[in-house]
C-alpha cells in the first residue's frame, strides 16, 4: 500500500491561513501598543512620606484651632488673703 500524501494546495492554504493570522496578531500588538502610548493615563502621584503627612497634618490644625493663652501658672493658683 502506498502513503497517501496530503493535498498540497490544502496545505498551503492552510499555511497561508496560519500566516495571515500570524500577521494579524502581530499588527493588533503593535497598534495596541502605540495606542496605549498615546492614551496612558497620567502617573500617579506619590504619597508624601510620613514626615511630610505629619507636617501637612500639624498645620492644618494650626490653621484651624484656636489658640489657648496660657499665663504663668503660678500667678493664676496664687491665693489672695485679705
Amino acid at each position: 500500500m502506498r502513503k497517501q500524501l496530503t493535498d498540497t494546495n490544502l496545505t498551503q492554504t492552510m499555511a497561508w491561513i496560519w500566516l495571515g493570522i500570524l500577521v494579524a496578531g502581530f499588527v493588533a500588538w503593535h497598534a495596541y501598543r502605540y495606542w496605549r502610548k498615546l492614551t496612558s493615563p497620567p502617573p500617579p502621584l506619590l504619597e508624601p512620606n510620613f514626615t511630610q503627612s505629619l507636617e501637612q497634618r500639624l498645620a492644618k490644625r494650626q490653621a484651624t484651632a484656636k489658640r489657648k493663652r496660657r499665663g504663668d501658672p503660678i500667678k493664676n493658683h496664687r491665693r489672695r488673703h485679705p
